[in-house]
């Protein structure tokens, strides 16, 4: 037995568009996360930069930003940002100074984690990823129980 169907007004709907849902998972884009004792990026970041071996960190206190520049092992600021012989992936990098000196910089609540996807810059005729942290994704630390 079917039930009336009650006429609804369309008045104050709106279409929502397509395209809307068209964005890639955040598998598909460079990423960077930086936690209190630590900084991360994602496979994509790798993939981004040519899986290069040594990177450069250059950070901007006052737009927020943290620019990652592809660097040879020999400059005296690289750091090796993957780990592996053979499939190579972006390892953690445990750095507590650097995360006191980025959040204070930056004014970040160390209560909390940041992630901001990254894009292709060129400097120098330098391709380079740029993170802009100043909206990045933030969440909760989870604080580990000391027994």
């Amino acid at each position: 037995m079917i039930s009336a169907v009650e006429e609804l007004s369309l008045d104050g709907f709106q279409i929502v568009k397509s395209e809307m849902f068209l964005h890639l998972p955040r598998k598909a884009d460079p990423t960077c996360t930086i936690w209190p004792t630590k900084i991360s990026f994602s496979r994509m970041s790798l993939s981004a930069l040519n899986n290069c071996e040594y990177v450069r960190l250059e950070v901007n206190p006052s737009t927020k930003c943290l620019l990652v520049s592809p660097t040879p092992s020999s400059d005296k600021d690289s750091i090796r940002w993957i780990k592996g012989q053979k499939e190579h992936s972006v390892r953690n990098m445990e750095s507590k100074l650097f995360g006191d000196e980025i959040y204070r910089a930056w004014g970040l609540d160390p209560e909390y984690n940041y992630r901001a996807v990254g894009r292709l810059v060129s400097a120098r005729n330098k391709i380079m990823l740029l993170f802009d942290f100043s909206n990045a994704e933030n969440w909760k630390t989870k604080k580990v129980e000391k027994s």
